[in-house]
């Protein structure tokens, strides 16, 4: 297949664009056609949906730079891939960006969402899904959520910078969510599950002033390793929330002695205190995954 995929590969990109192979190969396998919204190509589209009312299943759709003002509907397992990160942006307001409903494949690359005004959903909603992987892309200004999942499984979300909004993910129903390698900067809540399982939380970091790291309810064997929590005011709170496991995570501050999560059983209309334990907390940051270079001057202050 990958033998495949770079002799279909390097003749388009000889003739039809300067596309980077490199950026195509690492992250994709090469199914079906390449479609090209934006940019000054005889064929390319104007619009994203329109890229996606004509593909069809295992097809690329590579976004040239630009500003996309649109809503996106997705019932089609594609591969939808920036140009570059800073610079391909879609932008809407009161809407839902990106709707992925009943898909068993979609991949998200190098995007910049931002200003999504999408009460009750994310700016990227995914229902029903499975098998999606969400790459390199930047948040900023959305309301309510910026990534949110409902029954759904098996999601990698990684290399994703989460800056200034309601929620950075928000996980609903939905179990085997992997959250590796991003930052979370200013958020209200970093990341929140509900009536999930099952879901990692690996080399993230939770910085500049967010209200709330984690916060897990009504949800079973989390895994959150490897993290920082810097100039967080409330790192993680759990409420009816069991067989989480933390460990070797740094909490604001240098420690020797377990850490203490505290979180809650609700009952009968009781508040019970309740606690988790990160036995062994880092004395340090972690500094080998932190993306954002505001992150390393603020680790070391």
């Amino acid at each position: 297949m990958k033998k495949f995929a770079i002799i279909i590969i390097i003749p388009l990109i000889i003739i039809l664009t300067p596309l980077d192979a490199t950026k195509l190969n690492s992250f994709y396998e090469i199914d079906g056609n390449i479609l090209y919204v934006g940019g000054d190509g005889p064929n390319n589209y104007t619009s994203i949906q329109a890229a996606i009312n004509d593909a069809e299943d295992g097809d690329i759709i590579f976004v040239y730079s630009g500003r996309y003002y649109e809503d996106i509907y997705i019932w089609k397992n594609i591969s939808l891939i920036g140009e570059n990160r800073n610079t391909t942006i879609i932008e809407l307001g009161r809407g839902v960006l990106i709707y992925g409903e009943n898909l068993a494949m979609l991949k998200i690359k190098e995007f910049t969402i931002v200003d999504g005004a999408t009460v009750p959903d994310g700016a990227i909603t995914l229902v029903g899904s499975r098998n999606i992987t969400i790459e390199d892309c930047y948040f900023f200004n959305n309301f309510w959520a910026c990534i949110l999942t409902y029954n759904t499984t098996n999601i990698k979300i990684s290399n994703c910078t989460f800056d200034t909004n309601l929620i950075g993910i928000e996980i609903d129903y939905s179990c085997n969510i992997a959250i590796y390698r991003c930052d979370f900067l200013r958020d209200v809540v970093g990341m929140y599950t509900y009536f999930s399982s099952f879901n990692r939380l690996l080399e993230c970091n939770f910085n500049h002033d967010s209200d709330a790291g984690i916060y897990l309810k009504n949800s079973v064997f989390s895994f959150v390793f490897h993290c920082n929590f810097i100039h967080t005011k409330l790192p993680a709170y759990f409420t009816n929330s069991f067989f989480n496991i933390w460990n070797k995570n740094y909490w604001n501050r240098p420690r020797i002695l377990p850490k203490i999560i505290r979180g809650e059983i609700v009952t009968n209309n009781k508040n019970i205190p309740w606690f988790n334990l990160d036995w062994h907390p880092l004395r340090s940051p972690y500094t080998q995954t932190l993306l954002n270079p505001r992150l390393t001057k603020s680790a070391n202050e």
